[in-house]
This record gives structure tokens, C-alpha cells and sequence, in this order.
């Protein structure tokens, strides 16, 4: 079964300019979803989608494969990014396409060639099913509503009203999706339109792999654990 890796990667980030080549540690933010797409060894390719030219030289220059858009419309910060994925798969002939595909988010840089593999695995596994990074969730949500009197009230969404249990007693496993990848059947997704479309699995990711960089106060996390890790490699 062959299946494809998308990274969606538009120019004109506005929190941080440049987001998707910026250095960080001295490497393009990119290449660290890259090169461990590559280092997973389960995608037969690797594709970058941009409106960007510099974004897409940087790609090749990583060993991935390049996509101009065409329609930058596609390109705009409202636009989710299932649209130019699945452009990018249809810009493909019905024999060339691959079973499977996984929609990448480059700006997750600490996920790790084993969770690719396991969403792979998952995937394979549940062919008819969207999988998804994520990591178990340990809060409490509550939503506002409506009373009916002209008075808001506030009611739990994801836990009960007249007790307070330990997350160790909760009866059902609740997750937060991270958003860095998403695996599914190809024609599925083509066909929806949408990542989710049928029944959805959650990939579970450690902790120290969950990172989103949208503001320079994520980015400068990012570089903390990134020269963290380094320190406590060279000292073991």
C-alpha cells in the first residue's frame, strides 16, 4: 500500500514572517518535519505545497518533492488546509496517486519518526478511518448557554455538574487533537473534501512532542527545548 506525505506550507505567514524557513537551531523550520518524514521510512513520497518559491526551494533542498499552487486563493490564512492538499493529489493522474496520504503540519517540529510510523500503522491497520496526532486531555471544559431568563448559565461539557472526580477515575479517555498530522484514505479525502469523514483514530504522541509555533513566544520554547535537549544529551 502506498502512501504520501503533504506538507501544506503558504508564504505568508503574519505572526512570524517567513515562519516555514525561518531558522531554528540554525535549520529552516521545515526541514525538521522533512527529515523526519524521511526518517520514519513509510512514505513513498514527500511533497511540499506552497504559493512560495523560496518555501519550495528550501523543500528540494531537504530532499522533497515541490508543488507551486496554482490557485492562490488557496494560500489565504482562511483557507484550512485540506484544500491545497487535496489539490496537490489531484494535480496527479488516478494511477499515480497513493492509497493513503498524510497532511503534514511543518510548523510541529518535535514530532518523531516513530509517531509517523505508528500513524501508519494505525492507518493500515483501519484503512477506512482518519487518524490523527494527539495526546490524552486532562481538563475541565465548560460551555456558556442560554437559561432562558435573558441570563447566561455555564454548563460542563466534558465532565459532571455535582461532583468532582480524579482524572484516574474518569470513566472515558479523552483526547486533544494537535493538529500536526492527519492519515487517511486518499480517495476518501478527495472525495470529502475534509479530513474527517467517516470514524476518526487518535495517533497518541508524547508530551515533549507537542509544540505549534504560531507567535515568537512559541518559537522561542521551541529553541529552549531544543538547546535543553541538547545540554542533557552531551551530558549523558
Amino acid at each position: 500500500m502506498t502512501c504520501w506525505a503533504i506538507i501544506p506550507a503558504r508564504g505568508g505567514s503574519k505572526g512570524i514572517k517567513d515562519k516555514n524557513i525561518k531558522l531554528l537551531n540554525g535549520k529552516p523550520l521545515i526541514q525538521y518535519a522533512i527529515d523526519s518524514l524521511h526518517e520514519a521510512n513509510c512514505f513513498d513520497k514527500i511533497i511540499v505545497t506552497s504559493d512560495s518559491e523560496k518555501i519550495l526551494s528550501r523543500a528540494r533542498d531537504c530532499g522533497a518533492e515541490a508543488h507551486l499552487r496554482l490557485n492562490f486563493e488557496e494560500s489565504n490564512d482562511i483557507v484550512m488546509p485540506d484544500i491545497p492538499t487535496i489539490s496537490c493529489l489531484e494535480g496527479f493522474s488516478s494511477k499515480e496517486v497513493p492509497d493513503f496520504a498524510f497532511m503534514i503540519q511543518c510548523t510541529s517540529p518535535f514530532i518523531t519518526p516513530q509517531s509517523y510510523r505508528k500513524g501508519f500503522t494505525l492507518l493500515q491497520n483501519n484503512p477506512e478511518s482518519t487518524v490523527f496526532a494527539a495526546v490524552e486531555a486532562h481538563i475541565n471544559l465548560w460551555q456558556e448557554s442560554d437559561s432562558g431568563h435573558n441570563k447566561s448559565t455555564w454548563q460542563p461539557i466534558n465532565h459532571p455538574f455535582h461532583e468532582r472526580i480524579g482524572r484516574q477515575f474518569v470513566k472515558k479517555k479523552q483526547v486533544n487533537e494537535i493538529g500536526a498530522f492527519y492519515g487517511f484514505r486518499t480517495s476518501s479525502f478527495i472525495e470529502a473534501k475534509h479530513r474527517f469523514f467517516s470514524y476518526a483514530l487518535p495517533v497518541f504522541v508524547d508530551e515533549d512532542e507537542v509544540d505549534d509555533i504560531d507567535t515568537m513566544e512559541d518559537w522561542a520554547l521551541a529553541e529552549y527545548k531544543i538547546t535543553k535537549n541538547l545540554e542533557e544529551s552531551n551530558e549523558n
